[in-house]
């Protein structure tokens, strides 16, 4: 798996599983969710955004399935 931190005011940090295609990503509020079945092409487009907290209302909220995590 490979983690990514974020220099954003939202978002710290993003873990992908490349085996399972889970996103996990933790937010600066504490938050902390999963995204299941995402697909590589929007992991690496939620990399290369300029507008990480965007790309994750915009993209994956609308298509993938989510879970919070505790």
């Amino acid at each position: 798996m490979e983690t990514t931190n974020f220099n954003s005011q939202h978002i710290d940090s993003a873990t992908y599983d490349d085996i399972t295609h889970a996103l996990y990503v933790r937010f600066k509020s504490g938050d902390y969710f999963v995204y299941y079945d995402v697909m590589p092409i929007d992991y690496v487009g939620f990399l290369s955004t300029e507008d990480h907290s965007k790309y994750v209302l915009e993209r994956l909220d609308r298509k993938y399935d989510k879970r919070k995590l505790h």
